[in-house]
C-alpha cells in the first residue's frame, strides 16, 4: 500500500469547491459515478477532506486524503480520508446517482426491494476493510497509517433525487445502525444531503 497524501484543509478553497458540486447537481438530474463523481472530487482534495466530518467523535482534523486507492491490486477505495494523527480513517464508496440507487420497483410489489447498488457498495466497502484488516500485520501498515492500531470507518454516497416513503426511511435507518462492518456502523448519505450536510460543516465549523 503507497502513503496517503498529506492536505493541509483550506476553508476558503473548500467553499469554492461546494459552490463547484453544487452547480454539478444541478446541471444533470442523474449521476454517474464513473464519468462525473470520481472525477469531480479527483480534482477537490478540500472538499474531499470535508467528507470525514460524518464522523466528529473520532476525526479532529482531518489531513490525509487519496482518491482511488488502491489497497492491493485487486481492491481499490474511491476515497480514502482521515486524521493521521488519531488514526481514524474514512473509506468512502461513491455509487450513481439515480432516485432508484436504495430502492427500486420490483414487479408488482408493494414494497421495493433494496437496489443493486447500494448492495454493492455494502459489500465493497467489506472487501475493503477485510483486506485491510488482512493487511494489517505486514511491516508497511503503520508507515501508511501512523500505526497497528487504526481505525476504519465507512461512508457510502449515493443516489440523488431519492424519495423514500416513512417504511423506507426507518428501514435505511435501522440497516445503517444494525448492518455492522468490522462491528462499525456504515452512514449512507444521498448526494444531495451530501451537498446540504457539506455546507453545514463548512458554516458551522469554519465560518466560511
Amino acid at each position: 500500500m503507497k502513503p496517503l497524501k498529506a492536505h493541509v484543509f483550506n476553508p476558503a478553497a473548500c467553499r469554492q469547491e461546494w459552490h463547484d458540486f453544487k452547480n454539478l447537481l444541478s446541471s444533470k438530474p442523474t449521476l454517474s459515478e464513473r464519468k462525473d463523481i470520481l472525477p469531480f472530487f479527483r480534482k477537490r482534495q478540500n472538499l474531499s477532506l470535508l467528507i470525514s466530518n460524518y464522523f466528529p467523535e473520532q476525526i479532529y482534523n482531518s489531513d490525509r486524503v487519496s482518491h482511488e486507492y488502491e489497497i492491493d491490486s485487486h481492491f481499490v477505495a474511491d476515497l480514502v480520508v482521515g486524521d493521521s494523527l488519531r488514526k481514524q480513517y474514512v473509506l468512502v464508496e461513491f455509487e450513481e446517482g439515480k432516485a432508484n440507487s436504495i430502492f427500486k420497483t420490483s414487479g408488482k410489489k408493494a414494497t421495493r426491494d433494496w437496489a443493486r447498488r447500494l448492495e454493492g457498495a455494502y459489500s465493497q466497502l467489506n472487501d475493503w476493510i477485510w483486506k485491510i484488516e488482512d493487511n494489517r500485520s505486514t511491516s508497511n501498515f503503520p508507515a501508511v497509517f501512523g500505526g497497528s492500531n487504526a481505525k476504519f470507518h465507512g461512508l457510502i454516497i449515493i443516489g440523488k433525487g431519492v424519495r423514500l416513503s416513512p417504511q423506507e426511511e426507518a428501514r435505511l435507518d435501522w440497516r445503517m445502525e444494525k448492518a455492522l462492518i468490522d462491528s462499525k456502523k456504515v452512514n449512507v448519505v444521498t448526494f444531495d444531503q451530501l451537498l446540504l450536510d457539506l455546507d453545514s460543516f463548512l458554516t458551522r465549523l469554519h465560518h466560511v
